[in-house]
């Protein structure tokens, strides 16, 4: 193992895809708790469609990418009050839109099947140096503020009652959420593939839910088995000559039953879950 990331193509898969786990895997527990999985969804579609308009455009995918997710989830933010049409019809609107824009943009180009692919599935063993250093920069600063304001956000999604009683401005706080969920789905996708992007902010939030008794211990356990997802995915796909995303999605897909069963075996000792 030790000669394995000495090679350099490995650091760097590792470096990018433990910086998407920590930061999705923390997001996560706010995305499965608070029962808008299909947002994490649609924002991956989102910066699948931005990414793959720049590629089109010869622009660099990144950026736009960035700025397409975080238009998308301020909008989704926006509407998640109670309107005429229920803010589901206008995530599943923006799931279907981004994806029938990413399939159209990808069609006018000579490489659409290549450009489907790693959109889709990702290559984190073809990450570059300056990839892994925006990935990690992103994502630490998407987990520096929510381990700053963890209080607060915590309080806004799950009561947003009480929060607005003491003066909070729930709007704003959701509205934030859900940039740095864009922000982190929007940095992962590029380098890792919208499926394990996706994969890694709900399946380990799945998890770690299912096992958890308090809050607290599902926000430190979902980023610790999505890295430790990530790590064994990387170094079976070296061993087995197998695709890393994909691999590494399936272990999560694994482990979300394995830790239902572990939950069903103790149900007399699991506490409710709670702050």
């Amino acid at each position: 193992m030790t000669e394995m990331f000495g090679l350099e193509f490995m650091r760097l898969a590792a470096v990018a895809g433990l910086a998407a786990a920590l930061s999705l895997g923390v997001l996560g527990v706010y995305v499965v708790l608070k029962r808008v999985v299909f947002v994490g969804l649609a924002l991956a579609n989102l910066a699948t469609f931005g990414a793959a308009t720049a590629l089109v455009l010869r622009l660099p995918a990144e950026p736009a990418a960035l700025a397409v997710t975080l238009a998308g989830a301020a909008v989704l933010a926006l509407v998640a009050a109670p309107r005429r049409l229920p803010a589901e019809a206008v995530v599943g609107w923006t799931f279907a839109a981004a994806t029938a824009g990413t399939v159209l943009v990808l069609a006018s180009s000579a490489s659409a099947d290549t450009d489907a692919m790693r959109l889709l599935f990702g290559n984190v063993l073809a990450v570059t140096r300056a990839e892994a250093l925006l990935l990690a920069a992103v994502s630490a600063v998407v987990l520096a503020v929510h381990v700053l304001f963890a209080r607060r956000f915590v309080l806004v999604v799950f009561d947003p009652e009480t929060a607005r009683a003491v003066g909070i401005d729930t709007t704003l706080w959701t509205l934030l959420l859900y940039l740095t969920i864009g922000a982190a789905t929007a940095a992962a996708v590029h380098e890792t593939g919208a499926l394990l992007a996706f994969a890694l902010l709900v399946l380990p939030a799945m998890a770690a839910l299912l096992v958890a008794g308090r809050l607290r211990s599902a926000f430190l356990a979902a980023p610790a088995l999505a890295a430790a997802a990530v790590l064994a995915g990387l170094v079976l796909s070296f061993l087995l000559d197998l695709p890393t995303g994909p691999l590494t999605v399936a272990l999560l897909a694994a482990v979300v039953p394995a830790a239902a069963l572990r939950a069903q075996a103790r149900p007399g000792r699991r506490p409710r879950l709670r702050p």
